[in-house]
């Protein structure tokens, strides 16, 4: 039991350690929802929105049984994406885009799609979980 006027947690208690979290993001990123496409030489090219650019740490989750994820039944493999701690605005169905992987190269320009972006009161990171297969993410809310 806390004494009086004080708090088990302090209430800058995730701020405080978010820097400590984004020191192991070794990985670049873009996330956002497709804003339309554009017509170059008769290939469609989608164009995307920028709800956030930044560092993240990438990890493949261990879904070999490929079961049910975010209440879908998972076809491609499971991302866990941590964001920097002011990421967001993020929601099911973007795109998580890799630009840079400092030591994995083969995941330099991969699209993960957004299957659930976790909330909590207290946390260092923007978590969310994502697939590598686009078939995966529910369609983003109207």
């Amino acid at each position: 039991m806390p004494f009086p006027k004080t708090r088990v947690i302090p209430e800058a208690w995730s701020r405080h350690h978010a820097p400590a979290a984004r020191g192991g993001m070794n990985a670049t990123v873009t996330v956002g929802a497709l804003t339309g496409t554009t017509d170059v030489d008769d290939d469609v090219i989608p164009t995307w929105s920028d709800e956030y650019t930044g560092p993240a740490r990438i990890q493949a989750l261990n879904d070999a049984q490929q079961g049910e994820q975010a209440g879908q039944n998972m076809t491609g493999r499971a991302y866990l994406v941590q964001l920097d701690f002011d990421a967001h605005g993020i929601t099911t169905g973007m795109r998580c885009h890799v630009t840079a992987a400092v030591n994995d190269i083969d995941l330099a320009g991969q699209d993960l799609w957004v299957l659930d972006p976790q909330l909590g009161s207290e946390r260092f990171t923007r978590d969310i979980v994502c697939s590598d297969n686009h078939t995966d993410a529910p369609a983003p809310a109207p």
